[in-house]
């Protein structure tokens, strides 16, 4: 089911040999490097602010406050691991798009009823058949998880192996979404 977006035809991909050699694909991709960094940088020091202060309060009568500060510990734990997953997915990005082209999908769907882990399961179609679908697969943006952006499904761009995964954006490398085969 397609949404009433506008299509986006009339933006062909590059034929660069590479996508990372676009110009807009590697402003986009550098500022995604610098938002993982950043968000990585920051959860890093909270977490070590906040151990530095568990060990550094020995006093009984701040037993509360380090116990306070021990729980805020691990919880930080989580939004840490998570800025490194994301670090992880910009990084599997960035290798895809140094070692692929952009090619035309005329398509991306949401296939409904499939749950997939980490992502949300999705379809390409890379040709212009009603049989060129690509198998199901993982779709996860570097910090959006489980959202989905509707625009692709008027048409996207893709660097990669139509059969293992790759990237896929709108024109420009805009939504840069990290593509993977569902292990069901």
């Amino acid at each position: 089911m397609k949404s009433d977006l506008p299509v986006h035809r009339s933006t062909p991909p590059p034929t660069a040999p590479r996508a990372v050699d676009d110009p807009q694909t590697q402003s986009v991709l550098v500022a995604t490097w610098r938002r993982g960094l950043v968000r990585l940088v920051v959860w890093a020091v909270v977490w070590a602010l906040l151990t530095l202060a568990v060990v550094v309060i020995r006093d009984r009568d701040l037993e509360t406050v380090r116990a306070v500060f021990l729980l805020l510990m691990f919880v930080s734990l989580r939004p840490l691991a998570l800025a490194s997953l994301s670090m992880q997915c910009v990084r599997a990005i960035d290798t895809t798009l140094g070692s692929h082209p952009w090619q035309y999908c005329t398509s991306v769907r949401r296939v409904r009823g499939t749950r997939v882990r980490g992502g949300i399961a999705v379809q390409a179609q890379v040709g212009d058949g009603e049989d060129d679908w690509t198998p199901v697969m993982k779709a996860r943006a570097p910090f959006r998880w489980r959202r989905w952006t509707a625009e692709l499904e008027n048409g996207a761009w893709f660097a990669g192996d139509v059969r293992r995964g790759g990237v896929l954006a709108l024109p420009g490398g805009r939504a840069l979404t990290l593509v993977t085969v569902a292990v069901r």
